[in-house]
């Protein structure tokens, strides 16, 4: 008498369903994939046509709130009352106006009313920083800054900017390069900024306080500028700052 395989037709059940489950995730990878090409296709669409509208307007209407961005990058003050002439208000505008980048940022996160700084929110930060610092030392007129700076790539692509890989600034290296006016405040908002180096300018006014909040900061070099007024004491809270360049100015009081 012949044996009958009972097996069989239940192998040959699994060995289906495995067929159709495997042709059911191969048509969801497609699917997913047609979804994130499309996702992508959307962003670029979005970044050509405001690149565009840039170029058109030339300027002459906003990329961005410049009210919500400085909720952003100046929290508490209120803009209606900064001067439209100086650097902070500037490189507002250049962000609100220009700066295509900043329309990347918002798509990472759209609603930013009431936000929390995170990630996105310090790249604007620090790409307003160096905007600010840019206008703040005449950059707009100094040819070491053409094409270099307040380009829409990313500010760790600018010249004598160096970041680390999470994209925040740990170096700025700008010496001997005729830059004058003043150093703002602004630059305590690279708190990852390792490396500063200023020296042989024109550089005037006083050394802000806010270069306390540089605690990672190795080497500070202001030397041969104009600077004016006392040291900052805040120099002295930099646990580890081991080299420091202050000679060549018209500052007064101890080293702290």
């Amino acid at each position: 008498m012949e044996e009958t395989d009972l097996h069989k037709p239940l192998l040959l059940e699994s060995q289906e369903d495995g067929v159709v489950e495997q042709a059911l995730e191969e048509e969801e990878d497609k699917q997913r994939s047609g979804l994130k090409k499309v996702w992508l296709g959307l962003i670029a669409l979005v970044l050509a046509i405001a690149a565009v509208i840039a170029f058109c307007n030339n300027g002459s209407q906003p990329l961005s709130d410049i009210d919500l961005l400085a909720t952003v990058v100046m929290p508490g003050v209120d803009i209606s009352n900064l001067n439209e002439t100086t650097p902070q208000y500037r490189a507002l505008e250049w962000l609100a106006y220009n700066d295509t980048r900043v329309l990347t940022i918002w798509l990472a996160y759209n609603d930013t009313r009431g936000l929390t700084i995170n990630d996105d929110a310090i790249e604007l930060l620090e790409r307003f920083s160096l905007a600010t610092f840019y206008y703040s030392v005449g950059g707009d007129s100094l040819p070491k800054f053409d094409n270099d700076w307040l380009t829409i790539s990313s500010h760790c692509d600018w010249r004598d900017v160096n970041c680390d890989e999470d994209g925040r600034v740990t170096a700025l290296k700008i010496y001997h390069s005729k830059m004058h006016g003043t150093l703002p405040t602004e630059i305590g908002n690279l708190k990852r900024l390792r490396d500063l180096n200023l020296s042989l300018n024109e550089l005037v006014g006083p050394i802000p306080s806010e270069i306390g909040n540089l605690q990672q900061l190795n080497r500070l070099r202001l030397d041969g500028n104009k600077f004016s007024g006392p040291i900052p004491s805040e120099i002295g809270h930099l646990q580890q700052l081991k080299h420091l360049g202050l000679q060549g100015n018209e500052l007064s009081g101890p080293i702290p």
